[in-house]
């Protein structure tokens, strides 16, 4: 009878794993202490139309708000997002660009997997650019 019982606790054990680690329970993110902090490669089409591809670095700034760094085609880009549920919302700026200071917001659906696809605006354009993010190996 002991054996049964230590038989139906082990298989309870090993359902219990895998139902938590079935794909929508997993963490999302790059680093499950802080959620999205990585590094990303980026590609996309800013809301002019032109293609663009390079690094998002994410770190984390506490409580689901975080810090984003892109070295992009033509511009380094710095930004703020927060984190609610699967989205990531930023407002981002130019630092560096060929094209002159920007501004503006972007939207993201993080995936399972840990990337993201999203778009991005400018500040006093209607545009919308397009922008994949995928975690770096």
């Amino acid at each position: 009878m002991k054996r049964i019982w230590w038989l139906v606790g082990v298989v309870a054990f090993l359902v219990f794993l895998y139902i938590t680690a079935l794909p929508g329970n997993l963490a999302v993110g790059r680093d499950d202490a802080s959620g999205l902090a990585g590094t990303y490669t980026v590609n996309g089409v800013d809301p002019s139309g032109r293609e663009y591809s390079g690094t998002l670095v994410i770190t984390d700034s506490g409580a689901d708000r975080y810090r984003l760094e892109w070295i992009v085609t033509g511009a380094i880009v710095s930004g703020t997002g927060i984190r609610a549920g699967n989205e990531l919302n930023v407002e981002w700026e130019t630092t560096a660009a060929a094209a002159g200071q920007r501004s503006g917001t972007g939207s993201y659906v993080i995936m399972p997997d840990g990337s993201m696809t999203g778009t991005r605006r400018v500040d006093g354009s209607d545009e919308v650019g397009t922008e994949e993010v995928f975690p770096s190996a």
